[in-house]
């Protein structure tokens, strides 16, 4: 079964089944991942390794309750964001996120 969520203009999509393993492996609801999407600061970039001729895939770095990265995967489904997967991020794209976020900040 899939879940459908609307956020602001955004529509957001997922398998249930897909949300209870993510939730179980990497602690984190596809619900709390929404969040992310609102993140001023967010990161977003082409996943060019696990995109195929079929499917376009793409990450965002953002943060939810203002405090922790997630790192959120997903498709683009007939305008709808189909979110893959969600988990915390690594020590590497924390620190890609937060030099954008102290760059934004710049004079």
């Amino acid at each position: 079964m899939d879940t459908t969520a609307k956020d602001n203009e955004l529509v957001f999509e997922w398998d249930d089944s897909k949300d209870d393993l993510n939730r179980q492996k990497h602690g984190f609801s596809f619900d709390e991942a929404i969040a992310v999407f609102l993140d001023l600061f967010r990161i977003e970039y082409y996943d060019k390794k696990h995109s195929t001729q079929v499917e376009d895939r793409y990450i965002t770095l953002g943060t939810i309750r203002n405090v922790v990265v997630l790192c959120v995967s997903y498709t683009d489904r007939n305008g709808h964001i189909r979110l893959i997967s969600a988990r915390k991020a690594t020590p590497k794209e924390e620190k890609m996120y937060y030099a954008c976020y102290k760059n934004a900040f710049k004079s």
